[in-house]
């Protein structure tokens, strides 16, 4: 029979021995488990839909099997994780085929052989060759990447080095174990040696070596392998970063398939009533998802690659937000000894500067490949820092009197509400009420548009659109107030909703059931955030509308607009409701208008800097984030050749920003709404 002694030149003392020390390697790894998933599941439950279970593995299958989160990127980072993720899956799988074959059917059936024979056995030898190879090769890439190459998101500690060198070492005693067998049995084999090309290659090199003295490096190097594998199993649930090994696959099962840009909503007053921690505090404040987040990290740094406030040099570092807790959560609950004193997660390895600088924008979450999701963690910081230990910016301070008071982050009296309407004729609700007339559309102008004199413009230029369209549409002049979005980004969640509350009685007075904004803000928060207290509509971004007025042919466009534009992706709009194709139909539809794309564009755009309520901080020069986005910009329209430039946008808080930016850069490149490029195109007065 084709097939081969397992556990040859093991006498049954070493057989013994070896048995007894994989016992307890098994053990460790066992109660390593146990470990972590009562750390895990000691976090506060989260609803778990009970439905689409059957979906949602199917999904994680695909994702897993295809590595399809890193690939879309990264191709040569994807390739080799490929590579050392399957292979070791396929290692793995032949290590349990030998067990099979040798405990069950040679020990306890007593049989001479059983699976492990014939074309199987050859093509199982075949396959564990290649995918070894494929180990060795995904390693040896991975070591020159972090440490030849230099990737700028990898770190370079002394720790990154053990576990590939670890399971290199494994690799190579591997075939070195089975090159020598191969070697010291050459005459003896009932198969060819090429059925093992990486082994029959090292018995090549060995070829007339004494028999004795390959028996001899055999069993030592056997033992050496031996023992590098069974430590590396009791090793691994006692890790930090290996650990996402086994982590990362139950967190891509359960990653959050609720819609993207919605917080969990808060029952305030009764936590301030039972004098409850609001947001995140301690380590037990937070859920068994952020648990498993930080334990299925890998420390990739894609977050950070990805992440506007690293880019600029701020403090923030996502990784660090997700490496800092489970550093924590180890130290507080460590494997052989009493649980540690509990630590607010702000004194321990996390920077209250750092949860400052994030603006929401959600590239962390979009790049991480394992689905970890850092802003929600920063979002419970944020509010256990504002509504319990009251600290926060200065400038957040007049954000939250502004908005409590007013009923707009800037403090402006309501009655400047309608300084951007002056002369067109804009009717309010009331008035339509008052008349009798049905409006078909809410259109909300938000206080950015209502109150900088920039956005003003764009307001204007989307009213005169909508009246030459023929849309039947009225506002809420003075009556409108914030929709709350800033406050909660920034952590006051009880403001928030003070403000949801007022907002939802005064749209149910009037009935309304359509919404059309401006602000991808807005948006976001009418779609996402007030349907958990009652709050539903049919929500529409203005670049969703034109695009429709576009394709409907009630828009026409006779005016050339000779330009080069570059899109600039806003955060709430593109990755937070992948509204991508929307605003590009418009533009695309502008005749004259020369369309480039920035290298970060669509779900990986980058941040202008003004989301999370950044948009009130002064920011210091040299690491503002809408400084690097405009180079960029520049960078995309550089190959103008002279022509007039500008970057088209979709939102308010972009244009402040990215107009500050154009400021300070001191270019002629303009910077102009989608609603703004059509008017024009329309010949419409702005």
């Amino acid at each position: 029979m084709v097939s081969r002694e397992i556990l040859w030149n093991i006498p049954t003392a070493g057989e013994i021995l070896f048995y007894l020390m994989a016992a307890a390697a098994l053990a460790l790894f066992g109660y390593g488990i146990y470990l972590q998933g009562r750390r895990i599941t000691s976090g506060k439950k989260i609803s778990f839909p009970r439905n689409g279970v059957l979906l949602r593995l199917k999904q994680a299958l695909a994702d897993i099997a295809s590595n399809r989160t890193i690939l879309h990127r990264h191709r040569l980072a994807g390739v080799m994780h490929l590579s050392i993720m399957w292979a070791m899956v396929v290692l793995f799988a032949g290590t349990i085929i030998v067990a099979v074959e040798y405990d069950l059917f040679q020990k306890i059936l007593k049989m001479d052989h059983g699976i492990w024979v014939g074309p199987f056995f050859l093509g199982t030898e075949l396959m564990l060759d290649i995918f070894g190879a494929l180990l060795v090769a995904g390693l040896a890439v991975s070591l020159i990447r972090r440490h030849l190459l230099l990737r700028p998101q990898l770190k370079r500690q002394p720790s990154d080095l053990i576990l590939p060198l670890w399971l290199l070492l494994i690799a190579v005693t591997g075939f070195a174990v089975e090159g020598l067998r191969l070697a010291a049995t050459s005459g003896q084999l009932s198969y060819s040696p090429g059925w093992s090309p990486v082994g029959a290659g090292t018995a090549a090199i060995l070829a007339g070596t004494d028999i004795g003295a390959l028996k001899n490096w055999h069993l030592g190097l056997w033992w050496v392998h031996g023992i590098l594998a069974l430590s590396a199993i009791a090793y691994l649930p006692f890790s930090g970063k290996p650990m996402h090994l086994l982590t990362a696959a139950v967190n891509i099962f359960f990653k959050d398939l609720r819609p993207r840009g919605r917080l969990f909503p808060l029952d305030v007053e009764a936590a301030f009533e039972r004098d409850e921690i609001l947001g995140a505090e301690k380590t037990a404040d937070l859920s068994r998802k952020d648990l498993l987040d930080a334990a299925s990290c890998t420390e990739c740094g894609r977050c950070d690659l990805n992440c506007p406030a690293a880019i600029a040099g701020k403090v923030l570092s996502p990784r660090e937000i997700v490496v800092g807790l489970r550093r924590q959560i180890a130290e507080e609950r460590p494997p052989f000894s009493a649980p540690a004193a509990p630590k607010k997660i702000l004194e321990s390895y996390i920077l209250p500067e750092a949860v400052e600088a994030c603006t929401t924008c959600m590239a962390c979450v979009e790049a991480c490949p394992v689905f970890i999701d850092p802003l929600s963690k920063i979002l419970e910081l944020r509010r256990c820092r504002v509504m319990i230990d009251d600290e926060y910016p200065e400038t957040f301070a007049e954000v939250f009197a502004g908005t409590e008071k007013r009923g707009n982050p800037w403090n402006e009296h309501p009655t400047a509400r309608m300084e951007w309407a002056k002369g067109l004729a804009v009717k309010t609700m009331a008035e339509a009420a008052e008349s009798g007339e049905n409006v078909d559309i809410l259109l909300w102008v938000g206080c950015s548009a209502a109150f900088d004199p920039r956005n003003q413009k764009i307001a204007r230029s989307l009213a005169v659109i909508l009246r030459a369209a023929g849309v039947s549409f009225a506002v809420l002049g003075e009556e409108e107030r914030c929709t709350g979005d800033p406050v909660r980004r920034m952590g006051h969640e009880y403001l928030f909703q003070l403000q949801a509350e007022a907002n939802m009685e005064l749209l149910a007075e009037y009935g309304v059931k359509r919404i059309l904004t401006l602000c991808p803000h807005c948006y976001n928060t009418f779609k996402k955030d007030y349907p958990s207290f009652g709050g539903h509509y049919e929500v529409i971004h203005h670049s969703e509308l034109l695009a429709q007025l576009m394709a409907e042919g009630r828009v026409e466009m006779n005016h050339s607009v000779e330009t080069m534009a570059v899109y600039h992706d806003s955060c709430y709009l593109g990755r937070h409701n992948r509204i991508f194709d929307a605003p590009r139909r418009v533009l695309a539809g502008i005749p004259g208008l020369n369309i480039v794309e920035m290298d970060r564009s669509r779900e990986y755009g980058m941040c202008c800097g003004a989301g999370g309520g950044l948009t009130w901080i002064e920011e210091e020069a040299g690491h503002r984030v809408n400084d690097r986005r405009v180079a960029q910009a520049v960078e995309s329209l550089a190959a103008g050749n002279g022509r007039p430039s500008m970057i088209a946008t979709a939102c308010p808080f972009c244009m402040t920003m990215l107009e500050d930016g154009l400021a300070a850069a001191d270019t002629d490149i303009e910077d102009r709404d989608i609603a703004e490029i059509v008017a024009d195109a329309m010949g419409l007065e702005r």
